[in-house]
C-alpha cells in the first residue's frame, strides 16, 4: 500500500462556507421568528412534535417525550426522497454517515451506515431492524452484508431512527444505535400501484405493489425486478475491470388479522435474491435471504402485551477470482458458501399503573447457526468453519412524569447472557504457508448488562431539553471468533479469544418550535469505547492479520438540525454534524494515540430545499457535504472531502399517473472511496432515473 503524505491546506475550505452559511441561516431564522412574533401561520404549515416512536422506548411514545435523539422519517418524506433504497434515504438525517453509492455495494465487503463516529474496520455497528426483528445475523455483520434493498420503499410506513448505544432494550450490535424500518399495515382503503424506472447504466425495475383490507383481514403484496449493466467504479481501470452489474429480485408478503378492537396478529414473508458483481468477471457474490415474522399486539387498560418470532435463514456465496501468474484474474479460484440460520423471539408486556408511570418488562431469545465452507478449483485444498451462538435477555424500561408532564424519567436496563460454542476451523491449505489446521475451540460465555437513564423537562409547551446515559455492547461474532478470511494475498486470522466491544455514552439536547414554523435541535454527545475488534498486523511481508481487541476509543460530537415551513409550498432544512473519533490508548501500537479513527469525517453537512405544489411540480434539492477522514488508523492515507447535489422533480398528472426524475450527483463529482497500490476505488459520478408510477 503507497503512503500519502499528510498536507496542510491553508486556502479557504468549503467546509468553512459551509459553517458560515449555517450561521446565516440560523440568525435568518431568529429574524423571521422575531418579525413573526405576532404573525399567526396558516394551519397547513405549523410544525407541530406529534410524531411517535416505539423504537426508543419499546412502547408508543411521542418523541418530543423521548430523552434520546430521535428523529422519525414518515411516509410522506420517504415517498418524496429521489432515493429508492433504505440506506439512500437516510443519507439526509443527521449523525448518519453513508458515503457509499449502492453501485458499490457489490462489493460485499462493509456496512453503509455509521452512527455517532461508531466505527472503525469493515464492522457494521449500527443495529438495523425490520418490524423490530434484528436484521444483523450475528455471523456475517462483520463485513455487513445486510441487504438494504429487501424492503421496498411503497411498504415502508416510517423509518425510526436511535441515536446511542441500544443494548438496554435491544441487546448486541447497536453501539452507534439503531435504524428500524416499519412496514405498513393494510388500510380498508385500496392501494394498488405498477412502477416502473429506467435510468442510467441501463438500469430498470419493474414493481407491482397492492394493499387492502376487508372486514378484519387485510392483505399487503409487494414484487420488485431489478437489473442494471452497473458501473466502472476503479480509476485508472485495468483490461481485466468491468462494470458491476446487478440483478435482484424480491417478494413481500404481509397478512394481518384485527382479533377484535384491541388485539391483532400479523404474519409476514420476505424473499430478496440478487447477483452482483464486484467488479472483475469472475468475481461475484450471490445472495438469497427468507425471513418469516410473526407478531401479537395487544393493548388493554393496564396491561399491553406483544409477542413476536422471526427466522431469517441466509445463503450467500462468493465467487473469487485470484491473481495469479499469467491467469490474471482471468478464472474462479474458489467458491465460498455462507448459509446462516437464525431464529428467536420476543415477550414483553407494558403495565399502564397510571397516565404518567409505566413499566415495560421483557425477554428475548436469539440463536445463531454459521457454516462456511470453500471449494477450490485450481488447487487440491479444502477450508471449513463454523460455530452457533444464543443469547437470552430480560430486560426492562421504565417511565415516569411529574410536574403535570413537563418533567419525564426514563430508566431501564436488559442482562445479556451470551454463549457460543461449536466452533471449529479446518484448512488443508499447507501450500499457503499459514493452513494445515484442523480446530475445535471451546464453549464461550459472557454476560453483559447494559442499563440506560435519561430525563426530559419541558419548559414550555413544543420545548424539550433532553440527557440520557446508557452502556452499549457488542459480542463478538462467529465469522470473527472462527473464520479465517481471505481475500487476495491478505489473511486475517479468527481470534477465539476475542471479548466483546464496550462503550458507554451520554448526550445532552434541546428542541424547540419558534413561532409555529421554525424547528431546531442541538445535541451535544461523549462516548468512551474500548476492546473495538479490528485487526492486528502479525506478518506485514506476507500480509497476515488476526483479529484482536484493540484500541480504547474517545468519541464527542455535536449534531444540528433546523427546519423552517417558510410558505405553504416551501420547506427548507439544514443540519450539521461535528464528529471526533480518536484512538485514546493503543498499547501494541502507541503511535496510532491521538489519531483518528479510520474512514470516518469530522465534518458533515446537508441542506435542502423541498418545493411543493400538486398543481405544478414538487422539487426537492439536496446538498451534501462530507468532510476529509483517514484510509487507516495511521492517518497516513488521506481521503478528500467532496459536496454533491441530489435533485427529484416529480408531478401527479392524475389520480393515476405520475412521473418523477431523479438525478443522484448532478454535477457528477467523481470522488474517493479509497486508495490502493495500483488503483483508487471511486464514485460513478451522475446517476439519472426515471419513473412512472401507476395508481389503480
Amino acid at each position: 500500500m503507497r503512503q500519502r503524505n499528510r498536507k496542510i491546506d491553508a486556502r479557504p475550505s468549503l467546509l468553512k462556507l459551509v459553517v458560515i452559511l449555517n450561521c446565516a441561516f440560523i440568525l435568518f431564522f431568529l429574524q423571521v421568528c422575531q418579525a413573526g412574533e405576532s404573525i399567526k401561520a396558516e394551519e397547513n404549515r405549523v410544525i407541530k412534535l406529534d410524531e411517535i416512536s416505539v423504537t426508543a422506548t419499546r412502547t408508543i411514545r411521542p418523541i418530543i417525550d423521548v430523552p434520546s435523539s430521535v428523529t422519525v422519517i414518515n411516509a410522506e418524506q420517504i415517498e418524496a426522497s429521489p432515493f429508492e433504497r433504505a440506506e439512500d434515504i437516510l443519507r439526509t438525517e443527521v449523525g448518519i454517515d453513508n458515503v457509499r453509492h449502492y453501485g458499490f455495494q457489490t462489493g460485499g465487503i462493509k456496512g453503509p451506515i455509521d452512527m455517532r463516529g461508531v466505527t472503525g474496520g469493515i464492522t457494521q455497528r449500527t443495529l438495523m431492524l425490520i418490524d423490530g426483528v434484528p436484521q444483523n445475523d450475528n455471523a456475517n455483520n462483520s463485513i455487513g452484508w445486510i441487504a438494504w434493498s429487501q424492503i421496498p420503499k411503497d411498504a415502508i410506513e416510517r423509518i425510526e431512527i436511535v441515536r446511542g448505544p441500544s443494548s438496554a432494550l435491544y441487546g448486541s450490535e447497536g453501539l452507534g444505535g439503531v435504524v428500524n424500518i416499519i412496514t405498513k399495515r393494510p388500510r380498508e382503503i385500496r392501494e394498488t400501484s405498477l412502477t416502473f424506472q429506467y435510468g442510467e447504466s441501463d438500469t430498470h425495475s419493474e414493481e407491482a405493489f397492492v394493499s387492502q383490507k376487508i372486514g378484519g383481514f387485510g392483505l399487503l403484496l409487494n414484487g420488485k425486478y431489478e437489473e442494471s449493466d452497473g458501473f466502472y467504479m476503479v480509476e485508472p481501470r485495468k483490461d481485466y475491470d468491468i462494470e458491476r452489474y446487478r440483478r435482484s429480485n424480491r417478494f413481500l408478503a404481509k397478512l394481518s388479522y384485527d382479533i377484535d378492537e384491541s388485539s391483532d396478529i400479523s404474519f409476514a414473508f420476505l424473499r430478496y435474491e440478487h447477483k452482483m458483481n464486484k467488479g472483475r468477471e469472475f468475481f461475484y457474490g450471490e445472495k438469497e435471504d427468507y425471513r418469516y415474522w410473526l407478531e401479537y399486539s395487544r393493548s388493554g387498560q393496564m396491561f399491553d402485551w406483544k409477542a413476536l418470532v422471526y427466522v431469517n435463514d441466509d445463503e450467500k456465496t462468493a465467487y473469487i477470482d485470484e491473481k495469479k501468474g499469467k491467469l490474471m484474474y482471468e478464472a474462479i479460484n474458489r467458491e465460498e458458501h455462507f448459509p446462516v440460520l437464525t431464529w428467536g423471539g420476543e415477550l414483553q408486556s407494558s403495565i399502564n399503573f397510571s397516565e404518567a408511570n409505566i413499566l415495560t418488562l421483557g425477554t428475548a431469545y436469539k440463536d445463531v447457526h454459521f457454516e462456511t465452507k470453500y471449494t477450490y478449483f485450481t488447487e487440491d485444498r479444502e477450508y471449513e468453519a463454523g460455530g452457533d451462538q444464543n443469547f437470552i435477555s430480560p430486560f426492562l424500561n421504565y417511565e415516569m412524569k411529574f410536574l403535570d408532564d413537563q418533567l419525564i424519567f426514563n430508566i431501564g436496563g436488559r442482562y445479556d447472557f451470551i454463549e457460543s460454542d461449536n466452533g471449529k476451523e479446518r484448512d488443508t491449505g499447507k501450500s499457503k504457508g499459514y493452513g494445515l489446521y484442523d480446530n475445535v475451540y471451546p464453549e464461550k460465555t459472557w454476560e453483559e448488562f447494559s442499563p440506560k437513564g435519561g430525563v426530559v423537562f419541558h419548559p414550555e409547551e413544543n420545548t424539550a431539553i433532553r440527557a440520557s446515559i446508557g452502556r452499549g455492547f457488542r459480542a463478538p461474532t462467529l465469522f470473527e471468533l472462527y473464520k479465517t478470511h481471505t481475500r487476495g494475498t491478505g489473511v486475517t486470522i479468527a481470534n477465539p479469544d476475542l471479548e466483546p466491544e464496550e462503550i458507554v455514552s451520554y448526550d445532552l439536547g434541546a428542541e424547540k418550535v419558534f413561532f409555529d414554523t421554525v424547528w431546531a435541535r442541538i445535541t451535544y454527545y461523549q462516548s468512551y469505547a474500548k476492546d473495538l475488534i479490528a485487526s492486528r498486523t502479525v506478518d506485514i511481508s506476507k500480509s497476515w492479520y488476526k483479529r484482536d481487541n484493540l484500541d480504547e476509543v474517545k468519541i464527542h460530537g455535536i449534531e444540528v438540525e433546523l427546519k423552517w415551513a417558510a410558505t405553504d409550498w416551501l420547506s427548507l432544512f439544514a443540519n450539521y454534524t461535528y464528529n471526533s473519533t480518536r484512538i485514546e490508548k493503543d498499547p501494541v501500537n502507541p503511535e496510532n494515540e491521538g489519531n483518528l479513527i479510520d474512514d470516518y469525517p469530522k465534518h458533515k453537512a446537508r441542506a435542502g430545499v423541498m418545493y411543493s405544489n400538486a398543481r405544478f411540480l414538487n422539487v426537492d434539492l439536496i446538498y451534501n457535504y462530507r468532510g476529509k477522514r483517514y484510509q487507516d488508523i495511521e492517518n497516513t492515507i488521506e481521503l478528500g472531502g467532496f459536496s454533491t447535489f441530489d435533485l427529484s422533480v416529480s408531478r401527479k398528472f392524475s389520480e393515476r399517473v405520475g412521473l418523477s426524475l431523479q438525478v443522484e450527483n448532478i454535477f457528477d463529482k467523481k470522488y474517493v472511496f479509497g486508495k490502493y497500490d495500483d488503483y483508487d476505488s471511486v464514485s460513478p459520478g451522475r446517476v439519472v432515473m426515471g419513473k412512472v408510477k401507476l395508481w389503480f
